[in-house]
């Protein structure tokens, strides 16, 4: 099996194999894949599930958050001269990588490089292989790219920090919502002594239709309702800092209408609801940090008088 030099495939891999070695020279578009599906684990560090490191790199140690989203900042372009939108898979207007869900960054260094062309076509044909595709357009191989894989609705986000011969980053991010537990008991304690609760409900990117798994939390504010049959609610809707200021005002205001819809459907009284939006007006974290940014948003239920 030939591999073309001219698209950057790296020759030369050891891959550990029941009852001895064996060696091979083949293109690591087909090691990768292979790997990912046959379950075979090469000499060289497999650190995440989906994608192996390069041959002759050294992967550090990763850093894995349960919950959070691509923090560089970059701008990218889906299209020549044309930034990414909302309507591109996990970006924002601005063309900024929001995808959310659990982060893990793997990062790769060698004093051998194989050369960032070789980084790069290798990630990609295996992608690719995966049924993956490229996000992002560029007119050169050595700066970061975004692919995605989507299978079955499970979307994973990866991002491909490339500039150095000397390393790289792989940054997955693997799409989930944020989960919370949370009973009426709870939220009516909170309430009663500072005046609000505080729930974390997941929605699509830039959408307000509240979404399936958000339904135990809106049946315990329902449950606390009906406990209280004179509790007025004020849903307030809050968001990071991310994007323009007045599209997420009037983003939260929809998300919070949404809520009030959802909670009127299931019995209670709409004369006690009222909805507002806040966008990123109230923070209650730092929103330099992801951390920061998913405490920021959220929904408070917030006792009116």
């Amino acid at each position: 099996m030939a591999c073309d030099d001219d698209f950057g495939y790296v020759k030369g891999f050891e891959v550990r194999v029941i009852g001895g070695i064996t060696k091979g020279i083949y293109c690591a578009k087909w090691l990768a894949t292979a790997l990912l599906f046959v379950g075979l684990t090469p000499a060289w560090a497999q650190t995440h599930s989906l994608l192996s490191g390069m041959p002759g790199y050294k992967a550090q140690p990763p850093k894995v958050v349960e919950f959070g989203s691509y923090t560089e900042g970059d701008l990218f372009y889906c299209q020549p001269g044309k930034r990414c939108t909302s309507g591109d898979p996990g970006f924002s207007d601005e063309g900024k990588l929001v995808a959310e869900g659990k982060v893990t960054v793997q990062r790769y260094s060698t004093e051998k490089p194989a050369g960032t062309l070789a980084v790069f076509r290798n990630y990609e044909n295996a992608i690719r292989e995966m049924g993956g595709r490229r996000l992002t357009y560029t007119s050169t191989h050595d700066t970061t790219n975004v692919f995605l894989i989507d299978r079955q609705g499970a979307k994973v986000w990866i991002v491909l920090s490339n500039a150095y011969d000397s390393g790289y980053q792989l940054t997955y991010i693997e799409a989930k919502p944020l989960q919370q537990v949370v009973k009426a008991g709870q939220l009516a304690n909170a309430i009663h002594k500072q005046g609000f609760a505080t729930l974390y409900i997941n929605f699509d990117n830039n959408k307000s239709d509240v979404k399936p798994e958000a339904k135990p939390a809106i049946e315990e504010v329902v449950a606390l309702l009906k406990a209280d049959s004179v509790l007025r609610l004020s849903i307030e809707g809050h968001t990071d800092n991310v994007g323009n200021a007045v599209t997420n005002k009037t983003l939260s205001q929809a998300r919070a209408q949404s809520i009030v819809k959802a909670l009127v459907a299931s019995g209670i009284d709409a004369k006690r609801l009222q909805a507002k939006g806040f966008g990123s007006e109230v923070s209650v974290a730092d929103n330099r940090s992801e951390e920061g940014r998913a405490k920021n948003r959220r929904v408070e239920l917030v006792k009116l008088k």
